[in-house]
């Protein structure tokens, strides 16, 4: 596994890389040290490795990130490594990728995209279980009345990102 930082206009994120993609992307923080942190408990581990300087297949999430970072509109487009899911969360963030950027979806709409129309709630533990936010876009996924409703990142980041993005069908109550 390969671990990697990114500087990007709005802090520091730090990603690890596995043999079958993305295996984790914090979001962006004020310092390295605590994205590196974040991601270090992400991955349960104690200790990581050192990062690596970008190169290879995280040179285009990289580049992709920094677009996206810069008001671009992406569609990231790196594999991500699904390993350590379980068949409902592989489906329900297969859908959440696929949103596009710039929509929403409600937890409901993403749980009978997913194949459990009842399941909204769990929908929202899958979303707190996403270890590659950005790529698989959980800050797009909000309630029906279209309130924010949770994000790991913490709500201010989810508002940065859904305004980055200028996305539309959310309650922009106390937005940035």
């Amino acid at each position: 596994m390969e671990i990697f930082t990114l500087l990007t206009p709005a802090g520091w994120l730090a990603g690890a890389w596995s043999e079958r993609g993305l295996k984790s992307l914090v979001l962006p923080q004020e310092k390295m040290e605590r994205s590196l942190e974040k991601l270090a408990a992400i991955l349960n581990l104690s200790v990581l490795p050192l990062p690596v300087p970008v190169k290879g297949p995280v040179k285009k999430i990289a580049a992709e990130i920094d677009c996206y970072f810069r008001g671009g509109k992406v569609c990231f487009s790196t594999p991500v490594d699904w390993s350590g899911y379980t068949h409902f969360q592989r489906c329900v963030l297969a859908v959440t990728k696929s949103i596009p950027y710039g929509e929403v979806r409600s937890y409901g709409q993403v749980a009978r995209a997913a194949g459990s129309p009842r399941g909204a709630r769990a929908v929202g533990g899958v979303m707190r279980l996403n270890r590659t936010a950005l790529v698989v876009p959980c800050h797009r996924v909000i309630a029906a009345d279209g309130s924010l409703g949770g994000f790991g990142g913490g709500l201010e980041m989810k508002k940065y990102l859904l305004n980055l993005e200028n996305a539309i069908g959310w309650v922009r109550l106390g937005s940035c």
